[in-house]
């Protein structure tokens, strides 16, 4: 389904249909979706310029901005990161039948060396995190990257039997082949490939960098999601070269966009000033041109039914029209707040705490503006009973005509207003309830709750409960959708045995380990406070209910010992098994034990039972 091909693609009907979607999707963006973002950076940030449009007078006295919306970001997202890495496994993979438990397990160590190892996991999904609270909307992008290396050539005389086996070899490309000679012997040429990556590619996503249909409710059922991107002509030759896209398109959008056509929207250029920075190249491989990697829905074989595909364009030209081989969108988003019927909603954190942040930074200003004139008190002076130099120059001595306290009065100065304090401790106290962040306190209250630990306690409970359904939401969407969607990749991309190293280890990976029906989840019991009452909870069995249950036989040391890892996990110690055995050798060990002391026991009695017979015997 390449631009050149003919057989049932209308490609000009597909350019129409593709080079009209972007327009829409362009005009949707300029229109509904940048304003939004700018706005929400632009409080994420808490921009002077934008709160200088806001309050022209304060400004010209006082530039203070409240950063509320930036330290609520930044409070939330090492809570969510805390809650996929600080305890088990993020990632759980359950067999639905016996024969897959064990290729389970693999397929979960493979793909989290692939994700946390292979793309730096933890900083991907900060990247995705931090831009889901700050827009309302974080992406990130998934494909598979193959690449094979065809460098090392090879010549020698080979026989029939050698000559067919260097044919049969996939990683043996052979060049030519002469002979056979009088002596049955072929001079071959050949070069040897291998496998050089083979694996999953995860990266982060601008939401400005983003275009879908103005009717879509989610990406992944959208019929047209385009990612924009300013990629050099080196890099569209060098997928000509690979087969990827068709070298003539590529020539001629080259050709067509002069020396280089990205275009940046206001929005782009105010978070990288050095995009309007950068001078026309004079080498033309350095020339940056827009392309944007399509993914559509449509009618490509005419049938009446729609098909998913890739549809790559820079300009007017169409460079690639192929099957999508993933059968979606591969990229991801997360929302804290979800609107089902939008892609991006209405409505996010952003605007909810904006309208605080916004009222505190007029506030303070005032504030400031008023103590620094009530410290800076200014005067009335009459001029022509004072010397003004020895005024304006602060000096020691101040010359005067008459007597001082006729020639200088103090300008009137109102204090603040009494309410301006209860006006504070009303906008902490709705961002708190709008957002779920404490302060582990509630306000100046001296009867307040948080005196007790109990009270603190629940204020961190309620506190949690906010934090606990975005993660479980991010969890549902976004991170699960990601995981699934590798298991999906792995099974279908990996054709080969491979060896990765995991925790010291090699671990090798056949294709039959990836094959299965399998349940997915992503384990997100570590959430906001659990882990401490994990660990209480821990303490408590093996101070007690551990010890008390192996009186009566309830608990053997082999459950003690799995406690007891658990409990060092759960505390940050990584290498538990260097400090406890493990539980299954101590469970064998405890009933090979208590085995051979049934045994000694009966046998000590059946020894006593023959002694007393021979004692009865012998009287």
């Amino acid at each position: 389904m390449e631009p050149n091909s003919g057989a049932n693609v209308d490609i000009q009907r597909i350019k129409k249909a593709v080079l009209h979607d972007i327009q829409r999707a362009n005009d949707f963006y300029t229109s509904k979706i940048e304003p939004k973002l700018r706005l929400r950076h632009q409080i994420y940030e808490a921009d002077r310029q934008y709160y200088k449009s806001r309050f022209k007078h304060t400004s010209s006295q006082s530039d203070f901005v409240s950063f509320d919306f930036w330290s609520m970001v930044q409070w939330a997202i090492p809570l969510v990161m805390n809650s996929f890495f600080g305890g088990d496994d993020a990632i759980v993979i359950v067999g639905r039948s016996e024969e897959d438990v064990p290729r389970a397990e693999v397929l979960k160590e493979l793909v989290n060396f692939q994700l946390m190892t292979q793309n730096r996991g933890f900083l991907v999904l900060w990247d995705w995190f931090s831009d889901a609270f700050q827009y309302n909307l974080g992406a990130v992008k998934i494909w598979w990257e193959r690449v094979e290396d065809w460098q090392e050539e090879k010549f020698e005389y080979a026989d029939v039997s050698r000559l067919m086996m260097l044919q049969s070899d996939e990683w043996c490309e052979i060049m030519y082949a002469n002979g056979p000679d009088m002596f049955g012997m072929y001079q071959v040429y050949y070069r040897i490939g291998r496998l050089k990556s083979n694996k999953p590619i995860i990266e982060p996503v601008r939401v400005t960098d983003l275009r879908w249909s103005p009717e879509a409710k989610s990406l992944s059922e959208a019929n047209f999601v385009a990612h924009k991107q300013a990629v050099s002509a080196d890099h569209l030759r060098r997928q000509a070269r690979n087969g990827i896209y068709d070298p003539r398109a590529v020539e001629k959008a080259i050709s067509n966009e002069g020396n280089g056509g990205v275009i940046y929207g206001t929005f782009e250029t105010e978070l990288n000033d050095e995009l309007d920075q950068r001078p026309n190249e004079d080498d033309n491989a350095r020339a940056l041109y827009e392309l944007y990697e399509c993914y559509v829905k449509l009618d490509i074989n005419g049938d009446g039914l729609l098909e998913d595909a890739i549809v790559s364009v820079v300009g007017d030209e169409l460079l690639r029209v192929t099957e999508n081989p993933y059968g979606r969108v591969p990229i991801f988003t997360l929302s804290p707040v979800r609107d089902p019927f939008k892609v991006l909603a209405d409505v996010s954190l952003s605007e909810i705490v904006g309208e605080v942040q916004t009222i505190k930074t007029a506030l303070m200003r005032q504030l400031l503006i008023n103590t620094v004139n009530l410290n800076n008190a200014r005067w009335f002076i009459n001029p022509n009973g004072v010397d003004l130099k020895d005024l304006q120059e602060n000096r020691q001595y101040i010359k005067t005509k008459n007597d001082p306290r006729t020639i200088a009065m103090p300008f009137p100065q109102n204090g603040l207003a009494p309410w301006t304090m209860n006006l504070f401790e009303y906008l902490e106290g709705a961002l708190e309830q709008w957002t779920g962040r404490t302060r582990y306190n509630q306000g100046t209250d001296s009867s307040s709750l948080n005196k007790t630990a109990t009270g603190i306690s629940l204020l961190q409970q309620a506190s949690a409960q906010r934090i606990d359904y975005i993660v479980r939401v991010f969890a549902e969407t976004g991170v699960g959708d990601v995981l699934r969607f590798l298991v999906e990749l792995n099974q279908r991309y990996i054709d080969q045995p491979q060896v990765i190293r995991l925790k010291n280890q090699m671990l090798q990976i056949s294709p039959d380990d990836l094959k299965g029906e399998f349940d997915i989840d992503v384990n997100t019991e570590a959430g906001i406070g659990k882990r401490k009452q994990t660990i209480e909870n821990l303490q408590f069995y093996l101070g007690y209910l551990a010890q008390t249950g192996m009186q009566f036989g309830a608990v053997t040391p082999g459950e003690w010992a799995k406690a007891a890892q658990k409990l060092m996990l759960e505390s940050g110690i990584r290498d538990p098994q260097n400090y406890i055995l493990d539980p299954e050798v101590v469970k064998q060990q405890f009933f090979m034990a208590l085995n051979q002391q049934i045994q000694n026991q009966a046998a000590q009695e059946a020894e006593q039972q023959a002694q007393a017979m021979m004692n009865g015997g012998a009287q």
